[in-house]
């Protein structure tokens, strides 16, 4: 009889593994949805709650300030709590954000549940890494890959959703109600499956202080801010340029922001393939100037059709692969310590997506719809010029 209790035992183990690590790319799916449906929900909630719409905007920033605030804090907790406990924790804070949106009557309540839903989605970029990592240490690169591929699959999905709402008239508020109710079953069931403790070690590099002193920690944080800046800033206003300067209807609009994210799924895997080919700081100014350059062609011709839908896909695919190869810079740069590594630079995208929106909103208010893309080109443009920099900035290959 005992000879058959560990098999089944091992049956189970890896059943609940594979349960857990579902539950985790569900997580970050959940993430890639808002940021896909918030930009084109915009106009609506700016004409509901009766906001100009570059205040209404501020939601998105408030966001990015509750993620600047989780990231720096959700690894130090990971060393006593597990990922899975963080991760749910972090869809009970996604669901009361969604709720508080959806129900929220002014800006002040908005904006708290902006943050709140920042604080999640710090929490679960901690959480599902640290989870992934851990569970799948035999295929590390492939799950890792996929994780971060979920991000923009649920992007794409999130303007769809938009596009469905608008089609069988259903406002914002059901749509955010309904999210929430989906974190919170994703959050129950995490937290009634059985946990798999994982803690994250303590770094044995030089410290916090000694790698701020680096200036290549400094060169990945400043391409981080310029492209976290940059395509969030897109994925919450083009949306609204399309309607004004291009003159598209909702529906039409609203596959536009889709197609973005498209470009930044096909991106990103297209990235992988080809990412240890080349010089990473190499690669990532290519692509940041192939995006840079779609802006242009967006910028001057937003109503040419199937130009502009091919300009949209090429943004995002040229965005796609930067986030992966400057975590990939870094990491071969700070070898024992990966973890402080990256929160530091994500910490500093996570300013970027403060920064960029509320510039790009206060452009398309007080300027012009083409001011808030020429916002982004100007990001880009500086993301590209510093990616390239990288090379001299420290004597390490990369």
């Amino acid at each position: 009889m005992t000879l058959g209790v560990a098999p089944v035992d091992e049956d189970r183990l890896l059943s609940r593994e594979e349960t857990i690590t579902r539950l985790a790319y569900s997580c970050l799916l959940t993430v890639g949805i808002n940021s896909g449906w918030l930009g084109p929900f915009l106009p609506q909630i700016s004409h509901t709650a009766q906001l100009p719409i570059e205040r209404a905007g501020l939601i998105v920033s408030a966001s990015a300030a509750g993620y600047f605030i989780s990231v720096l804090i959700a690894g130090e907790i990971n060393q006593s709590l597990s990922a899975q406990r963080i991760l749910v924790g972090a869809m009970a804070l996604f669901t009361a954000g969604l709720a508080g949106l959806a129900v929220a009557p002014g800006l002040a309540g908005m904006l708290c549940a902006g943050f709140v839903i920042g604080l999640a989605n710090g929490g679960i970029d901690i959480g599902a890494n640290a989870l992934i990592v851990e569970l799948n240490r035999e295929r590390l690169a492939s799950a890792l890959n996929y994780l971060h591929v979920l991000f923009g699959v649920g992007a794409l999905l999130g303007p769809l959703i938009v596009s469905a709402a608008f089609a069988s008239r259903v406002p914002y508020w059901w749509v955010f109600g309904g999210g929430a109710v989906a974190c919170a079953a994703i959050g129950f069931r995490l937290g009634m499956t059985p946990a798999h403790e994982v803690r994250t070690e303590v770094a044995t590099g030089d410290g916090f202080l000694p790698m701020l002193a680096r200036p290549l920690i400094w060169a990945i944080s400043g391409v981080m801010f310029l492209y976290v800046g940059a395509e969030v800033g897109i994925g919450a206003w083009l949306f609204l340029y399309l309607r004004t300067a291009g003159t598209l209807g909702p529906m039409l609009a609203s596959s536009g922001v889709s197609l973005y994210w498209l470009g930044l799924v096909c991106g990103r895997a297209f990235g992988g393939r080809l990412g240890h080919r080349m010089a990473l700081p190499k690669f990532t100014m290519l692509a940041s100037s192939l995006s840079a350059a779609a802006l242009m062609l967006l910028i001057a011709a937003p109503a040419a059709g199937g130009l502009a839908a091919t300009s949209i896909f090429l943004i995002g695919f040229g965005y796609g692969p930067v986030f992966p190869n400057m975590i990939a810079v870094g990491a071969a740069a700070f070898p024992l310590e990966v973890g402080r590594m990256t929160s530091i630079v994500v910490a500093a995208g996570a300013l970027g997506a403060i920064v960029a929106p509320w510039l790009m909103g206060h452009a398309i208010a007080d300027i012009s719809p083409r001011a808030s893309m020429e916002v982004a080109l100007a990001f880009t443009l500086a993301m590209a010029a510093l990616a390239i920099s990288l090379r001299t900035v420290d004597r390490r290959p990369l």
